[in-house]
């Protein structure tokens, strides 16, 4: 995992670093009552926690204990488990090693905690975020609540259109994996005097560095991070990514690469070999495209919008045609749907590809766009359109192109 941060001057002194400085510096905090363990363990926290876990779903850890099943678990364990965090007894259980492979090539490790030991994390981060919010930097965005990874685009776009044309751009390699615990538990140690709740937060570290503890660690600079080389850079604004996005201009852009990713991802889901009904399909495509531009949405960017939106009907009519398969079921499928008994026969005999079949008139004509939006296809434009704040009407003469 790594954390990329932008720092942007205007004259090329130290002002964003001081920003940063001030996430790291709690000067400002005063020491917090003794008993916060009390209040992370109050019934109404736990019940708010469980309800953020439930929510945000997700797979067991190794416990193999699911969220519909935790309910019950916790019913019959929880009593031994909040007497082992008050007598600081209680161990984490290690978490599940999952890879999952990276789009450009390779994979990316993920730790999967027990939804126990999800709860419980979630109870400490809601007492703990209102005491160490208020420190953190005006320019941090990344896991604070009520800002996200818009607003962080949209800072970058502040700082172009007040002239910034610079940025150094330094991505922090693992620093999830790397950062000194010994660090920030001084750091924590420095507000929090209940040692209680800062044994079991200690506790959650080292059942980190358990998991972790093969790797080689090259720790850097005086916060012990280690700068990815191959990754940072300073650079024209244009050049640089965040967050998957670009600037061109003042115009917010996805990158080139979220854009490769995200055709890879419809290809998956779009594969003709994958034997699926198209109801099943279609439902996996609509949610990954309502996430996608969800996020992705904003970019300011019109004039691919038409082209994925034919790209993508032209894959889903490829699925139909080869689900139908067989030149009679081509041909009655034609017919229902409008096309006339001759052009159909000679559709439904072709042996030419998939692909090009998808973009006769003929296919075209039966499973048109509104066909398709009936069958729950949705369209790229729509949601684009959306994310905008745009109507669905817009023509392409009223948004940007370039």
């Amino acid at each position: 995992m790594t954390t990329s941060m932008t720092l942007m001057t205007p004259t090329g002194g130290d002002g964003a670093a001081a920003g940063a400085t001030r996430a790291l510096n709690q000067d400002e905090v005063t020491n917090v009552t003794p008993d916060l363990l009390d209040a992370v363990l109050a019934r109404d926290n736990l019940w708010r926690a469980w309800k953020r876990v439930k929510a945000n779903r997700g797979a067991p850890g190794i416990d193999g204990v699911r969220l519909e099943d935790f309910s019950a678990y916790a019913r019959n364990h929880w009593p031994d488990v909040r007497e082992q965090i008050e007598q600081g007894r209680y161990a984490p259980q290690p978490v599940r090693r999952v890879a999952i492979p990276k789009p450009d090539g390779g994979e990316r490790l993920l730790g999967v905690p027990t939804i126990l030991d999800r709860v419980i994390q979630q109870a400490i981060a809601q007492v703990l975020t209102p005491i160490f919010e208020p420190t953190f930097s005006a320019s941090s965005f990344g896991f604070r609540p009520g800002r996200n990874a818009h607003q962080a685009i949209r800072q970058v776009q502040t700082y172009v259109k007040a002239g910034y044309r610079i940025a150094v751009d330094l991505d922090l390699d693992m620093f999830f994996d790397t950062v000194e615990h010994d660090r920030l538990m001084n750091r924590l140690g420095q507000t929090i005097r209940d040692q209680r709740l800062l044994a079991l937060i200690g506790s959650y570290l080292r059942a980190g560095e358990r998991v972790m503890q093969n790797l080689t660690r090259y720790l850097e600079t005086r916060l012990k991070l280690k700068v990815n080389p191959a990754k940072s850079k300073v650079a024209p604004m244009s050049d640089c990514r965040f967050l998957g996005f670009t600037l061109r201009g003042t115009k917010i852009r996805w990158s080139d690469k979220a854009l490769a990713n995200f055709k890879h991802r419809v290809r998956e889901l779009t594969g003709r070999s994958w034997g699926i009904s198209m109801t099943i399909r279609l439902n996996k495509l609509g949610n990954f495209l309502r996430g996608w531009f969800g996020y992705f949405g904003i970019s300011q960017y019109y004039r691919p919008i038409p082209e994925l939106d034919e790209w993508l009907r032209r894959r889903v009519r490829r699925c139909y045609w080869k689900q139908w398969r067989w030149p009679r079921t081509k041909i009655s499928h034609l017919v229902t749907l409008g096309v006339r008994l001759k052009t159909a026969i000679q559709h439904g005999v072709s042996s030419k590809s998939y692909w090009h079949m998808a973009r006769t008139p003929a296919v075209q004509q039966a499973l048109s766009n509104a066909w398709l939006e009936a069958q729950g296809l949705l369209s790229v434009k729509a949601l684009w359109c959306k994310a905008q704040g745009y109507s669905a009407q817009v023509t392409s003469s009223s948004v940007p192109t370039r």
